[in-house]
């Protein structure tokens, strides 16, 4: 089993990485490394999860193939069979009896080279905090497929002795020294994705947590931050991809919103009910809290900007100013998207993203579980909230509004990460109303958000207490959301 954490950074970095004093008294072994990766003309090995290549480093050649396992915060662990062979041409004795044969067998015939890695490896071995012996290899060359190719320059820490934990440490010591950014894909993946010429996946919605029924409170809890933390990986590619020109996909955004939101529930509501992990997760919410407030910034433009402004503009008679005024929307909603990518890569979200996978990497004890009546006593309270609104929700002011939008979703991530112990039929009901009740507030939350833009977009404009006004009355003039919501229905969790 292969155990790494990989993390790219700028070219300009490496030689303050090279020049840190954590390996000052070690020395390195250089190398130039060559790569072909195979693969049939259908990718039926990326579409398995296998990665199988020739590796030369000038004198002598690899063959390797890798799968099995996934990638979590920057952590790849992979099934690994490495062999020496004679020269550049596939060897399948070696690989006879393995995991990988029942796929590799049927193919062997259709394999053709499709991209290749060209890099310079340095490598050192250290020596953990709590004493396990970790390979530090810095690559930088490229990654070639026919006429495309793309810069590569990474940062792979692998454990060779000792526990997970002794990379986590490592890495958390780099990332506050070096601009680091964990990398979910592999080089393979990278170079699957080159060879084709495909763009990032699409957006990808959040996938129910595996729980089984009868799991007690801290499976739960891991399961749900598992899936939240694979629903951000899943989108974030995507995200920081995006072109400031060109087409713009603002899903990605909404999908990663949404992951941030469904972390900060499954790190706070439910592992405090569940009372795991949390002397690690509890002081994550604020670096949360400040990640989401940076997403969502750029969402609400994009939201603006797809919803609002097309009926604000078409108000406006005069074509120069609706011309200047797009300009102007368009440039602050740019402006929220670049700070959010860089939100994403800065490193207080890297440090973040290390404590939830070193968190994971962790094996929870054999005690006894927290009793499911704290979860619902959560449940309960959250439920009572909106009980008591509903009749009022007409006199309650945007911010209280807001704080309702707030507790629906904190009631329907709960909902959707326990489900697993209920019968489907059980909580349909309750997450039917939960999202409608989010559209509901969230609306209304829209319109707020609106006014607040309008004031943004005039204040650099000329006459801009004129045009706030037409532009606030044009806005009045949309249909106003309903504020009505049928009753709550009968509380799952007590049948």
């Amino acid at each position: 089993m292969e155990i790494e954490l990989k993390l790219r950074l700028p070219p300009d970095a490496l030689a303050a990485l090279r020049a840190d004093p954590l390996w000052a008294d070690t020395r390195a072994t250089h190398k130039q490394l060559d790569n072909i990766y195979f693969d049939t003309p259908q990718r039926a090995l990326a579409r398995a999860g296998i990665g199988l290549r020739l590796r030369s480093d000038g004198k002598h050649w690899l063959q390797t193939a890798k799968g099995g396992g996934g990638s979590r915060a920057g952590l790849h662990q992979r099934e690994e069979i490495e062999f020496a062979v004679a020269g550049p041409a596939l060897e399948w004795g070696p690989l006879a009896g393995t995991a990988f044969a029942p796929v590799l067998e049927p193919l062997k015939d259709r394999l053709q080279p499709q991209f290749q890695t060209r890099f310079k490896r340095e490598i050192r071995r250290v020596t953990g905090p709590a004493g396990g012996l970790i390979e530090v290899a810095i690559d930088q060359g490229e990654i070639l497929a026919r006429e495309r190719h793309e810069p590569l320059c990474e940062l792979e820490l692998e454990l060779l002795d000792g526990p997970v934990d002794e990379l986590f440490a490592l890495a958390l010591l780099l990332v506050e020294r070096h601009p680091l950014v964990l990398d979910s894909h592999s080089k393979a993946e990278r170079g699957d994705r080159l060879a084709q010429g495909r763009p990032p996946a699409p957006p990808a919605k959040a996938v129910a947590a595996d729980v089984p029924p009868g799991e007690d409170t801290r499976a739960i809890a891991r399961a749900a931050v598992e899936a939240a933390l694979a629903h951000w990986q899943a989108n974030e590619a995507g995200f920081l991809a995006q072109p400031q020109d060109g087409h713009y996909d603002s899903e990605y955004l909404h999908q990663l919103r949404v992951a941030v939101r469904r972390l900060r529930v499954a790190c706070g509501p439910l592992a405090g009910a569940a009372q795991w992990r949390q002397e690690t997760l509890a002081p994550l919410q604020d670096s949360l809290r400040a990640l989401g407030q940076r997403l969502g910034a750029a969402r609400d433009w994009d939201v603006f900007m797809e919803e609002t402004w097309p009926t604000l503009a078409d108000s406006l008679h005069d074509a120069a100013l609706r011309q200047k005024l797009q300009e102007a929307a368009a440039l602050q909603q740019a402006t929220a998207r670049l700070q959010a990518q860089a939100a994403l890569e800065e490193r207080e979200t890297q440090r973040l993203l290390l404590q939830l996978g070193r968190c994971l990497a962790e094996v929870d004890d054999d005690g006894p579980g927290v009793p499911f009546d704290t979860l619902t006593a959560q449940l309960e309270k959250l439920a009572h909230r909106l009980r008591q609104a509903l009749p009022r929700l007409e006199q309650l002011s945007p911010t209280r509004l807001h704080r309702l939008r707030i507790t629906a979703k904190k009631l329907r991530y709960l909902t959707e990460f326990i489900a697993g112990r209920y019968e489907p039929q059980a909580t349909e009901a309750w997450l039917d109303w939960l999202k409608k009740a989010q559209t509901v507030f969230g609306l209304h939350n829209d319109r707020v958000t609106a006014r607040a833009h309008i004031e943004t977009l005039c204040a650099g404009m000329e006459q801009p207490g004129k045009l706030q006004h037409s532009l606030q009355v044009a806005l009045r003039e949309q249909a106003r959301p309903e504020l009505e919501l049928p009753d709550l229905p009968e509380p799952y969790w007590r049948s």
